[in-house]
Order: structure tokens, then sequence, then C-alpha cells
């Protein structure tokens, strides 16, 4: 069995000092808590590239959330990087869009041992140990936010004898839930003679290839909202003598998020939902490794409690608040979402011919219509807070619409069918 040569971590997305989205009425010792979490993950990734002795450290863009970056958000990476170097840990990274040259303030130099490529070409340094070359890396940053062309071809396409790693910040394949910066695809990135891609932009960790080339999104250290929920973290990738690499990855987040859904269809009264919702609660604190976690319920399903939740779910979250602001392994309920339905066939409601099945039959044909979306926007323009809202709406997506017509029928058909039973 070959011993490993040399090791390193792969990381990108750290997003330093970014705003969690999304917490509304929290407490002081949590809202706390959030907004050193992701300085924190960035420290929890340097202690593990210290504990485990690695030679250098890959940062795949988006140090910081925006071109503006603060000097709180500067000063703490170059102390956390600082603390690597000493280590004897050289450090290479590129910017990304949320992070271009073009927005650097260089009031603070980066350490010494660290390494940013620049925004005109891909450049190559070499890691190194005492006089020995481990590796060649490979990287460009982007020198303004927006870079909506193709990176790769600036890469070269010569194989190295020494273990090549290409640092780039980009999306493979299009991915429709991220702006289409640097795009390319696994062609692209396979037609370049790299060991190693080191990705960043996409938040959610993903191995695209194993063995050569890996190609490796190691997603944020640190989830900043309910979309980016389970562990989040860096790519260890070990490479023995003769070239071969494996990667595993762990976990650097402080705080994490989950999403839990119950259905109210089985339960007849309000004590069972709640005993539902205390032990979801209670089953993610026991999974979430020691961490706390913001935690968001849905709840779906049709049945007598769907206006019994309506009047109670403000003090539902409460109840569930309560107390857990004092734990250090808290699970904060960020929301409730109730999308019930009520106790009753709406299929065959809507042949009844009143005005409650009129309303129905309304809804389904706009739902069925070929052009629903424009029509639910043509509806909300005429809305009276429209213009308050306005930029918003403008970037709800067609389910975003045809959901909100969705919670529309059912709240129509509550305020129609109160006192009906």
């Amino acid at each position: 069995m070959k011993k490993h040569y040399f090791s390193f971590i792969h990381c990108a997305d750290l997003h330093l000092d970014s705003p969690f989205e999304g917490i509304h009425s929290i407490s002081p010792n949590i809202a706390e808590v959030l907004r050193g979490a992701t300085f924190k993950a960035f420290d929890n990734l340097v202690d593990l590239a210290i504990r485990r002795k690695v030679d250098f450290i890959v940062i795949a863009g988006d140090v910081y959330d925006g071109a503006d970056h603060s000097l709180r958000a500067q000063w703490r990476f170059h102390q956390t990087l600082g603390r690597a170097v000493e280590s004897g840990i050289q450090c290479f990274l590129v910017h990304g869009n949320h992070d271009p040259l073009s927005g650097w303030e260089a009031g603070l130099s980066i350490p010494s041992g660290t390494h940013r490529f620049g925004g005109e070409r891909v450049d190559y340094i070499s890691a190194k140990r005492g006089n020995g070359e481990l590796a060649r890396i490979y990287g460009i940053s982007y020198p303004s936010r927006e870079i909506r062309y193709n990176l790769i071809d600036q890469f070269p396409k010569d194989r190295n004898q020494i273990f090549s790693i290409g640092v780039l910040h980009c999306n493979v394949g299009g991915s429709p839930e991220h702006d289409n910066y640097a795009p390319c695809t696994l062609d692209d990135l396979m037609s370049c003679n790299m060991d190693y891609w080191a990705l960043g932009h996409i938040h959610t960790r993903s191995i695209l290839r194993e063995n050569r080339p890996w190609i490796i999104y190691p997603g944020n250290t640190q989830g900043r909202s309910v979309r980016e929920t389970d562990a989040r973290g860096c790519y260890l990738v070990k490479v023995d003598d003769s070239g071969i690499a494996e990667a595993d990855f762990l976990p650097t987040d402080v705080v994490r998020w989950a999403i839990e859904r119950v259905y109210i269809d089985d339960f007849s009264s309000m004590d069972q939902l709640m005993d539902a919702l205390y032990q979801k609660r209670e089953n993610i604190r026991s999974n979430s490794s020691g961490r706390p976690v913001i935690l968001r319920f849905y709840i779906y399903g049709r049945g007598d409690l769907h206006r019994e939740l309506g009047k109670q779910i403000n003090d539902i979250t409460s109840s569930l608040r309560d107390g857990e602001e004092e734990r250090k392994q808290f699970v904060w309920v960020e929301s409730i979402q109730v999308q019930t339905r009520p106790a009753i066939d709406i299929s065959q409601r809507r042949l009844v011919e009143d005005f409650v099945g009129e309303f129905l039959k309304a809804t389904e044909d706009l739902r069925k219509s070929q052009d629903a979306c424009s029509k639910i926007r043509q509806i909300l323009n005429n809305i009276p807070g429209f213009p308050v809202i306005a930029e918003q709406i403008e970037c709800f997506s067609e389910n975003d619409l045809l959901s909100i017509l969705d919670e529309s029928e059912i709240a129509g058909l509550d305020m129609l069918l109160t006192g009906e039973d």
C-alpha cells in the first residue's frame, strides 16, 4: 500500500461576514452565534489543516460576500490565514464573482506564504516542501464581477509530470440555481491535463468526477439560509507518490439549517401535532453532530386541524422556541410554513353549483391556462400594495407564482367556508 506523499485542503465560497437570510424575531444570543458563524467556520477549516498537517490550502473564490468587503472581514481572513502560514501551510486563492479583483481594497496585504492569482491570464505557482516541488497550481481570478465567458481555453493542455491542480470559480453544465459565470462543461475540464479541478461557485458539494481528473465542488464552508441545509465544509485531498488522489469531505460549519415536513392527515388533535413537532425537533438535535440548528417546518395535508392551525401558528412557534436561546446546541424554529387544506374533497366541492364552487372553478381554470403565470403576475400588478412589492414579484419563478395561486385558493376557501360547517 502506497503512502501519502502530500495532502491539501480544497475549499470555496467562504462568504465571510455574510448576513444570514430569513431570520425573524431571533433572540440576541442566537443572533450573536450567527454573526460569527462564517468566520468561525474558516477558523475550523484552518484548525483542521493544522491538525491534519496538510501541505497547502486551495480557496476557489468568494472569500468575501461582496466586492466592497468590510475591513472586519479582511482582517479576520488575514488573521486566520496567517495562522495557517505560521504552521508552514502554503495558501493559494482565486477571487470569484462576489469578491472580484476590481473591488479589492488593498488596505491589508495578504500574509507571506499566500499566493493570490491575478485576473489577466491563467498562471501557475508551485506548492513546495522544502526545495521539492509537490504540485503545480493553475488559477485565474475574476477581474470583475460578471465573467460570462469560458475560461478553460486559458488552462494548459499538455500533461506535466508534476501533479497539476486547476482552480476555477465557474458554473459547470449551466446549473440554473447559480449565475452562469465562467460557464464550461465537463468535457472542457477534461480537455485540460489537470489531475484535480478545485472548483467554486456552486454551494452544494458534489464530486463531478472521481480519479484523474478529480472534479469537485466542495460547497460553502457555512450554510447561510434554509436553501443550504445539511453539513457544509471542505475536502481533504491526499496524493500518493504515484499521483493517485483520494478525497474526503470534512465538515467545518458552526450552525446547520434543516427542513422538516409534517402531515396533519393522521392527527385528530393539536396535542398529537405538537408531539410530532417536538419529536422532530429533538431528532434534528440528536443528528446534528453537536451543532446548533436553524429549523423550518412545513405542515402539509388535509384535515380538521387546518383551520385551527391558522389561529394558533404563532403560539405553536413560540412554544417550540421556549428555552432554546439558552442552550448551546439550540434548535431554533425559524418559521412554520402552513400549507394544509381543509378536510373536504376540493375536486368534488368544485362541482357544486354555488359561489364557492364557482370560485374553485375559476382558480382551476387559471391554473390550467397556458399563460397562467402571466395572468397571475397581472393580478398581482393590480393589487393596491404592488409598488411596495414590485421588485420582489419580479424575482418570482413560475413555481413561486403557482404556489401563490395555491395558497390564495386555500385562503379564499377558508374565508368562504367560515360558518358553513
